[in-house]
């Protein structure tokens, strides 16, 4: 006699829900990862899913990848499109399953298309998280299958959730990821004031400032503008990049890789306030394109700044790809900080016509 080869499955349950519910299935998450049990949510698989046709991908994971779906069924559940779809595939498995495949969680009475009343489910409104997810895992060791154990393709973390999933797991190269994702996310956060900086737009600070004041207001700013550089330049070095990353062979200190990450960040952040309260100041009309056009002289730094970003997060995305071919990494960190010559010309000639309009 010969044992019939066990199935195997990337997740051991895949959960559908509505994102009404996100609350309740969050916890449910959370407890089941804790337990070792592999699980496809949608948060968990946000980098994976970046990028992906989730008709395709999605009704691959409800149809074929998980040992079973958990389908949280409620009134939201029962009218959104997507939990249709992702339904409509769980269901399909479940006609060709020998064994359950489709598990019900009833969060209300709703009924569900295509569930008949006489399958069994568990109800959510008695029976506590903790319970439920003891019952997931009595399914699991009740039916035959396991899940592959391919190790995680880490790329750089866009959410929280994600950071923290790398910093558990550290993957190699892990240090570099790290960085990549504060960067990003910090960034992102600052999109706001991009967005304003490109347009020139900027609230009134509630400054004002005579003819005399603005040349010392001018002067102060020029030299906050020019310390954003300097101060990536020292969070760049190679003496910081060694104590945050680790000599080769040795592993990197996650405080300080996050904590030069913020720095560079904070230093473009400055120089967005900085061309903000230039273009927020009130000023005379004499003086208002010197104002504009000192602002301005951010525009190149800032851009690039976001390459830096960009390119980086990019190339860092390609690290599980390279590693799996057994490339030798080389990650280049140099974000050189060229002046625009061409702004610096504009400021000089705005200012002199300037001068001589005021008779200075």
């Amino acid at each position: 006699m010969t044992t019939p080869p066990v199935e195997a499955f990337e997740f051991d349950v895949a959960l559908s829900f509505a994102g009404e519910d996100r609350n309740y299935v969050q916890g449910i998450a959370e407890l089941l990862k804790q337990r070792g049990v592999r699980i496809f949510y949608d948060e968990y698989a946000a980098a994976h899913l970046w990028g992906q046709d989730l008709y395709t991908t999605l009704d691959e994971v409800y149809r074929k990848r998980a040992r079973f779906a958990i389908v949280f069924v409620s009134r939201h559940y029962v009218s959104k499109p997507w939990t249709q779809h992702e339904r409509m595939s769980a269901q399909a498995r479940a006609m060709t399953n020998v064994d359950p495949y489709f598990l019900p969680v009833r969060i209300d009475d709703s009924e569900l298309p295509g569930l008949r009343p006489t399958i069994g489910y568990i109800d959510a409104r008695s029976t506590s998280q903790e319970q439920l997810v003891d019952l997931i895992k009595q399914k699991l060791s009740s039916v035959p299958g396991e899940v592959k154990t391919e190790p995680a393709a880490f790329r750089v973390p866009r959410t929280t959730e994600q950071q923290r999933e790398l910093l558990a797991q550290r993957p190699p190269a892990w240090e570099y990821l790290l960085f990549g994702g504060v960067l990003w996310q910090r960034r992102e956060a600052l999109e706001e004031k991009w967005r304003d900086h490109e347009l020139g737009y900027a609230g009134r600070t509630g400054q004002h400032y005579s003819n005399e004041q603005v040349f010392t207001f001018l002067s102060n700013s020029l030299s906050d503008l020019s310390g954003g550089p300097q101060n990536i330049e020292r969070m760049l070095s190679l003496e910081a990049q060694e104590r945050a990353f680790g000599a080769p062979g040795e592993p990197g200190n996650p405080d300080l890789i996050e904590h030069i990450a913020k720095r560079i960040v904070g230093a473009y952040e400055q120089m967005l306030d900085v061309a903000a309260e230039l273009r927020g100041a009130g000023v005379s009309e004499e003086l208002s394109d010197v104002m504009e056009a000192t602002a301005r002289l951010t525009d190149h730094p800032l851009k690039q700044i976001r390459d830096f970003v960009d390119q980086l997060v990019a190339e860092l995305d390609t690290v599980p790809e390279r590693l799996a071919r057994g490339e030798e990494l080389q990650i280049s960190m140099d974000l050189i900080m060229a002046t625009d010559e061409a702004a610096l010309r504009n400021h000089a000639e705005v200012l002199e016509q300037a001068r001589r309009r005021l008779g200075l």
